[in-house]
């Protein structure tokens, strides 16, 4: 079985609408001249985004006491600032609402997953002096792969780790592609930014090549070992994520900065799982 270009984007388009719409928010975001009308009316053109988003804004994680039902008191009371990320949330929690059977995965951890990276990779982010929202982005972002395989499998299962220790490796056997490689191609199809796209292609392995350093590939690599420090690692990952002398290097952070990173990390993770209730 070989997915095709056009087979990945037909079902990413189908399973995970609101990606697109997270793509175009961050574009009017960056223009100092958007209004607040315009990201409203981005985010009404999809009905699901529009509940997830009035929903969170009501959360604990703004700390607000009065309820709104309506998108554009949530938006204007959340601020732009913070809207970015809560439709990344509200993005995210759409691709993950059912279980994986080829991965034998639940949609809760797939969620509680790419919300750890997140947290993580933002953090690790600012203190590696690169772009805090791109590494968030793609914390949540990096596993759609698996969704669209998954919704492309027929009957095949991932055997697991005793079998085949590297998911990548049996993914390729099985569909001719990555999970990785399809959310490559579906990010850039969307149009997200390439520094970002590069940081998800290449985050299982950030020192392949030794002619080219992608921080946002290792500050990636190192964020998705500290969510499976949380235990919220992903089926045939686990030796993807080593911490190494290299790896911090190039991410521009010491041992200390990690440990520091995952503390607060899960602290947020926690506050942004509670934004979902």
């Amino acid at each position: 079985m070989s997915l095709t270009r056009e087979t990945i984007l037909t079902i990413g388009n189908h399973l995970a609408p609101a990606a697109a719409t997270f793509s175009r928010l961050r574009t009017l975001l960056l223009d100092p001249e958007t209004e607040l009308e315009e990201i409203v009316r981005l985010i009404r053109l999809d009905p699901a985004l529009t509940f997830h988003v009035v929903r969170m804004s009501n959360s604990v994680l703004f700390g607000l006491r009065e309820r709104t039902e309506s998108l554009d008191v949530a938006v204007g009371r959340v601020g732009l600032g913070e809207v970015f990320r809560l439709v990344g949330l509200a993005a995210t929690q759409q691709v993950c609402q059912r279980d994986l059977v080829t991965y034998r995965l639940g949609a809760n951890r797939l969620w509680e997953n790419a919300v750890a990276t997140a947290a993580a990779a933002e953090l690790l982010g600012q203190r590696a002096g690169r772009d805090a929202g791109l590494a968030y982005t793609a914390g949540l972002m990096r596993t759609i792969g698996r969704v669209i395989l998954d919704g492309a499998a027929r009957g095949q299962v991932y055997p697991g780790e005793a079998e085949w220790p590297s998911v990548a490796e049996w993914e390729k056997k099985t569909f001719g592609v990555t999970s990785a490689e399809v959310t490559t191609l579906l990010l850039t199809h969307w149009r997200f930014p390439a520094e970002m796209v590069e940081s998800v292609r290449d985050h299982f392995e950030p020192l392949a090549d030794p002619n080219s350093s992608n921080i946002g590939a290792c500050v990636l690599n190192l964020a998705c070992g500290v969510a499976a420090r949380f235990g919220l690692d992903l089926p045939g990952e686990e030796g993807d994520w080593l911490c190494t002398p290299a790896k911090l290097t190039l991410a521009g952070v010491s041992e200390t900065d990690l440990e520091e990173c995952a503390n607060r990390a899960r602290a947020h993770y926690v506050l942004l799982c509670a934004s979902v209730v």
